[in-house]
């Protein structure tokens, strides 16, 4: 009878331990991090299309330059005709800013070129406060036809015409702005966030007033001059950086030869160097 128990005891004790051991084995699988599945299923990280945030690779910063020039006789865009509406003080019609070429240095205007996503921001921009960046209206015509801001600046649009217009301004995925402004009217607006390429921004009242407002995150981007020349200085040294280039017949699109694949094009810039593309010639067919 006792010998009986004991073998009952025992297998009761060898039950015990094998659930044990299986509870254990079961409570040492690794727990799932659920940081990394948010991030996982949001797309990761941050930047366009959820790639994950640049890394630094490298130190110290450096400046790309450049000027882009048209090769060839530029196309004929003509004028934009205003069908003689507010014609007193509009004209007959306005300059077509669509491409904008130097008669003499055959330097291309309003050209973007942008870092598309750095790793690092140069210490003295992180500091610095936003600006009130105005962005004018006259004789029908906007002032800056594509203009360049930070998120962190106040668009300031303003009216200096005897006659009122409108600006409508509606990045995509953000709210926009449509103010009626009178003569000598203004109005603010700030971006919420850095935009992929620049907005366009309109008058209904005066159908043919067209410029283009490009937002980032940083102070990485350049709008070329009239004679076609860019500077963007204090970029991160040392690591890969991916820009972006925009015109506004082909948008972010444009391919330069020799340059540009996709309207992209990567340089890994020497800490403390000026890397200068130098004249950077563009085919007139490159522009229809």
């Amino acid at each position: 009878m006792t010998m009986r128990v004991e073998m009952r005891w025992a297998c009761a004790t060898l039950l015990l331990a094998a659930v044990a051991g299986c509870s254990q084995s079961m409570g040492s699988a690794p727990a799932a991090d659920m940081k990394l599945v948010a991030e996982l299923r949001s797309g990761g990280g941050t930047g366009t299309g959820g790639a994950v945030a640049a890394q630094p690779t490298g130190t110290g910063w450096a400046t790309l330059k450049g000027v882009f020039k048209l090769g060839g006789s530029a196309p004929d865009v003509g004028v934009l005709s205003t069908a003689n509406k507010d014609g007193a003080v509009c004209g007959a019609s306005v300059p077509n800013q669509t491409l904008v070429v130097d008669p003499s240095s055959k330097g291309i205007a309003n050209i973007v070129v942008y870092a598309r996503k750095v790793s690092r921001v140069f210490d003295d921009y992180k500091k610095a406060p936003g600006q009130r960046v105005e962005f004018d209206q006259k004789k029908c015509l906007f002032l800056s036809h594509v203009l360049g801001v930070q998120t962190k600046d106040t668009v300031v649009i303003k009216n200096s015409d005897p006659i009122g217009h409108n600006t409508s301004l509606t990045p995509p995925g953000q709210q926009g702005i449509n103010p009626l402004l009178p003569s000598g009217g203004e109005a603010e607006y700030k971006f919420a966030k850095a935009v992929a390429m620049p907005v366009d921004t309109t008058c209904s009242i005066h159908p043919w007033m067209k410029a283009y407002i490009i937002a980032r995150d940083d102070p990485y981007f350049a709008i070329t001059k009239p004679d076609g020349s860019f500077e963007i200085a204090n970029l991160p040294a040392g690591e890969e950086i991916e820009f972006q280039v925009w015109q506004e017949i082909k948008g972010n699109g444009f391919d330069v030869p020799g340059l540009t694949a996709k309207g992209r094009f990567k340089r890994k810039l020497a800490e403390g160097a000026t890397e200068d593309l130098k004249v950077i010639e563009i085919p007139a067919s490159a522009l229809q």
